[in-house]
């Protein structure tokens, strides 16, 4: 298979082809949906033989939703699974759905095929193999002098972060959990704003912030203690649907002030926490910004406020100068990912 990748990705067997073609089954679990793809590998690539979109609270498990996509269908050969949540050693408990997977089981369930699982992020780092250019659009630009590793933070039901360690030619993914790391306030507001969800929760953490639940959780704040006003067909329509897609449309259309701000202020925060994992992971190699959430509220991410965020950062200016962020387009890259990790590396 001739692969054109969009970033130099390491896979254990980059040029794995067989004689005949085998099917792969891919799929992406979240805390609220799960995408599940079967297809056909071969030396042309990955051709779809079946794909579908399920929500989680239709299923009591796994194993039933899996049982409901494989019905009728050949057995995979290789599978791979992207999951939200901490993976070892082959399970998962999820973060933000009460169920488990274990890769043992799983492989028993479909005839004894080899099965992996991938930390979401993780996957979503290996997806950036398979990108097309068009997929990406730039946020903000750097120098992108120094080649390095590469950083992903990615706000969507949760927060999740990855790193791809750069060694002079490929690059390695890595997931990470610090989106459950300690949210950190830079003003008197931030702090404002951590007093407010002290009066909540006993840890705070970024992913209070930056998710679904977070703009809603902004946009309490925001109403609830600096007292911006709620207009009352803004409050009917949150009254029996998730909030967060209410706020994000309002401000969208630019119709509602305090949704606006609530945007804004999750922009804000969205760069703080990017200046932090850039920082930890020394993520030269640019920044890239997945999930669901970030494609969708994009024409309010002001790159204005990323460049003063970077500015405001410490002794480390200079690096972070360097570095370029980049929007994911495509909601499906842990799933890309999954997929070209059970071809390449299973």
């Amino acid at each position: 298979m001739n692969l054109q990748l969009l970033i130099p990705v390491a896979f254990r067997n980059p040029n794995n082809v067989s004689d005949k073609p085998i099917t792969i089954l891919a799929g992406d679990i979240g805390g609220t949906k799960a995408n599940m793809q079967l297809s056909r590998y071969s030396a042309k690539g990955l051709e779809t033989i079946k794909e579908c979109r399920y929500h989680t609270s239709e299923f009591d498990s796994f194993t039933a939703l899996l049982s409901h996509f494989l019905e009728g269908q050949q057995h995979p050969e290789k599978i791979c699974f992207s999951v939200a949540g901490p993976v070892i050693e082959g399970k998962v408990k999820f973060t933000n759905l009460s169920w488990s997977i274990d890769s043992e089981e799983v492989s028993k369930h479909v005839d004894g095929s080899p099965v992996a699982i991938l930390n979401d992020l993780e996957a979503t780092a290996y997806g950036l193999a398979g990108l097309k250019q068009e997929e990406l659009t730039i946020l903000y630009k750097g120098t992108n002098e120094t080649p390095g590793n590469i950083a992903i933070l990615a706000a969507g039901t949760g927060l999740g972060e990855a790193g791809l360690y750069f060694d002079g030619k490929l690059y390695h993914p890595f997931a990470t959990e610090g989106g459950h790391s300690d949210f950190a306030p830079r003003t008197p507001r931030d702090i404002a704003v951590l007093t407010f969800l002290l009066s909540r929760h006993e840890h705070v953490s970024w992913e209070r912030l930056l998710s679904g639940n977070g703009i809603y959780t902004i946009w309490q704040y925001l109403t609830g203690v600096e007292k911006k006003n709620a207009p009352q067909w803004l409050l009917q329509q949150m009254e029996n649907t998730d909030p967060a897609p209410v706020i994000s449309k309002a401000a969208l259309e630019g119709i509602c002030p305090v949704c606006i701000e609530t945007i804004e202020l999750f922009n804000r925060y969205l760069a703080c926490e990017a200046v932090n994992l850039i920082l930890k992971l020394k993520a030269t190699g640019g920044l890239y910004l997945a999930g669901g959430i970030t494609p969708k509220v994009l024409p309010l991410l002001n790159h204005e406020v990323w460049k003063d965020v970077f500015s405001k950062s410490g002794r480390m200016n200079q690096l972070l100068k360097e570095v370029t962020v980049y929007v994911v387009l495509n909601e499906k890259a842990p799933l890309v990912g999954a997929g070209y990790f059970a071809c390449l590396s299973l």
